[in-house]
């Protein structure tokens, strides 16, 4: 597990009505504070990273379908230092995962259906330097995202 990622398991609270589906709250011991919010969807086999927020405090949850979060901690200093994390989440696994600054981070939505990815991260995008980095070709991470056989 690469230092300073939290994978928190979330709780679903089903009803006559339908489910809600906590995320965090403020009184959360790794709450980092509020920036924005926002929803992304990912089509099925399709790639979204890679990705680096200089300052900025990543909360990932899947509303719907799954996909695979890839990390990769590129960190001076740090103690795991070119380590690369797997993270499967959304319907099966309903958690957060919590990514701090200065790790690149990417997915694949690993099922038949479109997926939806929150994300509450501590900053205004616009208030935070990102990288970008091509997820199949670049010189930096070597990742295949091919779904493995089991």
């Amino acid at each position: 597990m690469i230092d300073g990622v939290i994978v928190k398991p979330l709780r679903k609270i089903p009803d006559d009505r339908g489910t809600i589906m906590k995320m965090q709250e403020s009184c959360d011991s790794e709450f980092k504070g509020f920036g924005e919010i926002y929803f992304s969807t990912i089509y099925p086999e399709v790639v979204k990273g890679w990705h680096l927020h200089q300052s900025a405090i990543l909360n990932y949850a899947v509303i719907k379908g799954m996909i695979k979060l890839v990390l990769f901690d590129d960190r001076e200093g740090s103690t795991t230092r070119g380590e690369i994390q797997e993270i499967y989440l959304g319907d099966q696994n309903y958690c957060l995962v919590q990514i701090p600054p200065n790790v690149w981070n990417g997915f694949k939505c690993v099922g038949n259906d479109e997926a939806i990815v929150a994300d509450l991260i501590s900053t205004i995008h616009k208030d935070d330097k990102m990288i970008r980095l091509d997820p199949h070709k670049n010189d930096l991470i070597k990742y295949d995202w091919k779904l493995k056989d089991r």
